[in-house]
């Protein structure tokens, strides 16, 4: 881990402006929670990971 804690950590940015962070299992569902619970969206683990970036 790094010395500050963020090793592992994504952030994803949704185009309504809502930015998530955490673990892959953790990023994951709460992607898919927004984008269906915000914009009637159902988006795959695989659409999060892409859009995914490490967080700075």
């Amino acid at each position: 881990m790094s010395k500050d804690g963020r090793e592992g950590i994504l952030v994803v940015e949704c185009a309504c402006g809502i930015l998530m962070r955490g673990t892959v299992d953790e990023l994951v569902p709460i992607v898919q929670k927004h984008a269906f619970e915000s914009h009637n969206m159902k988006v795959t683990r695989e659409d999060v990971l892409s859009r995914a970036r490490p967080d700075a």
